[in-house]
Parts: C-alpha cells; sequence; structure tokens
C-alpha cells in the first residue's frame, strides 16, 4: 500500500502540469487569434475607408449630374462592405465605428434602392439630401480609427 501514494502522487502531478500546459498553449492561441483578428480589422478598415470615399465620390457626380438635368444609371459600390460586414462587427470592439458604418451605407443603400427601381433622379435627390451626413459620419468614422 506504501507503494500506491508515491504512484497517485505523481499522476495528480503529471495530470495538472498537463491541464497547466494546455491552458497556457490555448491562452497563447487565443492570444495570436486576437492579434490576427485585430490587424484583419485594420486591413479591412482601410480598404471600406477607400469604398465610402469613392461613394461619397459617386454620390457628389449624381448631384451634379442631377442638377444639369442629366442622369447617371450607375450605382453607388458597396460590395466590400456587403461582403465583410459580418465578419468586421465581430472584430471590432468599438460599437461607435460600427454604427457610424451602419449610418453610411444605410444611405448608400437608399440612393441604391431607387437606382434599382430606375428612379435615377429620386436616387441622385437622396444622394443630394444626405451627403452632409454622410461625409459628416465619415469624418467622425475617421476620428475614431487610429492609423
Amino acid at each position: 500500500m506504501t507503494g500506491l501514494r508515491p504512484d497517485i502522487i505523481s499522476i495528480f502531478i503529471g495530470f495538472g502540469l498537463g491541464i497547466a500546459g494546455t491552458l497556457f498553449v490555448e491562452r497563447i492561441k487565443r492570444s495570436w487569434h486576437k492579434k490576427d483578428q485585430k490587424e484583419y480589422a485594420k486591413h479591412v478598415l482601410q480598404a471600406i475607408y477607400k469604398e465610402i470615399e469613392e461613394g461619397i465620390s459617386r454620390c457628389k457626380g449624381l448631384i451634379d449630374l442631377l442638377e444639369n438635368n442629366k442622369i447617371s444609371f450607375s450605382r453607388v459600390y458597396t460590395a466590400l462592405w456587403d461582403s465583410a460586414r459580418l465578419k468586421i462587427s465581430e472584430s471590432i470592439q468599438d460599437e461607435e465605428i460600427l454604427r457610424l458604418l451602419h449610418r453610411i451605407y444605410y444611405r448608400f443603400d437608399l440612393i441604391n434602392f431607387n437606382m434599382e427601381r430606375d428612379k435615377f433622379s429620386v436616387g441622385a435627390a437622396f444622394a443630394k439630401e444626405y451627403i452632409a451626413e454622410i461625409e459628416k459620419n465619415f469624418n467622425l468614422l475617421k476620428s475614431r480609427i487610429p492609423s
């Protein structure tokens, strides 16, 4: 019976070391994953900034055409946001950034909705009505994200 005690103690020590090692490795994995998510979010946000800048430029073009009694048949490009929206919302901790992105793309969607319904002048009128709000939200967005 005395021979069992050291074996049992060794088993418990081995078990404890195994659990401690597993927890340590998992912590490192989570740390790397979190770092990768932050890096992903940073790169996608940089691309989304470009998309928003292009969207604002497109809105201004629509407004110019509307003021010159012309129309355009093209929409505001939002494909990057549409494809990255779910992943980016999981990667960004700041709710205000997500709120600002939503506000900007909501306005782009209103413009595009009317373009898709062949109401090009209505889409341009939406652009004219909301361009100041879109630019304001974009500037707020840029100020919340460190470069």
